[in-house]
C-alpha cells in the first residue's frame, strides 16, 4: 500500500492578544507594521523576531482575499513557516464597532487639545488617539 504524501502549503499563522487566540490559519503572505515599515513575510521567510507597532495586519489567505486585522503594539516571530504574532490588542476588521471607535478617537482628541493642563497624560491620550485611529481606518477596508 503506498502512502500518500501530504504537503501543507502555506504559512502558519497565529495572532494571539493577552484575550486569547484572534487568528489562526495558513496564509500565501502576512503583512505586519514594524517599526520601521511594513514587513512582508512569505513562506520560508528567514527566522526573525521583530518589535511591531499600531497598525493593519493584512493576511492574504489562499483563495480568499486579504484579511485586514487592526492590531495594537507587540511583537513577531517566524520560524520554521510559523508565524507568531503576540500583540496586546486585535481585531478583525468585521467586528470593528465604528461608533465606538469613533467616541474613542473623538475623547482622545479632546484630552490632547487639554495636554497643557498636569493631570491630563499625554502619552496615554497619543497612544488610544493613534489606536483608535487605527481601527476606523482598517474598518473602512471591509
Amino acid at each position: 500500500m503506498a502512502v500518500e504524501e501530504t504537503t501543507t502549503i502555506g504559512l502558519k499563522c497565529e495572532i494571539v492578544t493577552p484575550e486569547g487566540l484572534i487568528y489562526d490559519g495558513r496564509a500565501d503572505i502576512v503583512v505586519v507594521p514594524g517599526e520601521m515599515g511594513e514587513l512582508g513575510i512569505l513562506p520560508r521567510h528567514a527566522s526573525l523576531v521583530s518589535r511591531t507597532v499600531v497598525g493593519e495586519v493584512r493576511v492574504n489567505e489562499s483563495g480568499n482575499g486579504w484579511k485586514p486585522i487592526a492590531v495594537g503594539s507587540g511583537y513577531v516571530k517566524m520560524q520554521f513557516d510559523r508565524l507568531l504574532l503576540l500583540v496586546n490588542t486585535a481585531e478583525n476588521a468585521v467586528d470593528i464597532d465604528v461608533a465606538r471607535a469613533q467616541a474613542a478617537l473623538e475623547r482622545a482628541e479632546q484630552y490632547l487639545a487639554r495636554a497643557d493642563e498636569p493631570e491630563v497624560d499625554r502619552h496615554r491620550a497619543e497612544q488610544s488617539r493613534r489606536r483608535a485611529a487605527n481601527r476606523l481606518k482598517v474598518a473602512g477596508k471591509v
